[in-house]
């Protein structure tokens, strides 16, 4: 079993509202097929946490396999103008908005 975190830098004071955009785009890739459960979680700042990992937002999936997002019998779902809205809260300032961590489960 896979665990896939996708990590996204929000802007200063915008890591909850980034986090209710991902929820969102979560629960579409949820209802379409694409992904189990999904959780999504931050810290804007109120919860104790190192530095760099304020306002930084994550959601997280589990899966049995790995698969390209761009393999030929994949359809990706309509996010609307969510993704956008997500996009335009991410801090671009010091470094990637955002990142894929993949981890192997140990059972």
């Amino acid at each position: 079993m896979y665990i896939i975190r996708r990590a996204y830098q929000a802007k200063p004071g915008q890591g909850r509202k980034a986090a209710m955009l991902l929820k969102k785009i979560t629960n579409i890739y949820t209802e379409s097929g694409q992904r189990g459960e999904t959780i999504v979680y931050y810290n804007g700042g109120t919860l104790p946490s190192p530095k760099n990992e304020l306002n930084r937002v994550y959601m997280q999936w589990t899966s049995e396999v790995i698969d390209s997002p761009y393999r030929e019998d994949n359809k990706f779902p309509d996010l609307g103008d969510v993704e956008e809205k997500l996009y335009q809260l991410l801090d671009d300032s010091d470094g990637p908005i955002t990142w894929i961590e993949f981890w192997e489960e140990v059972k």
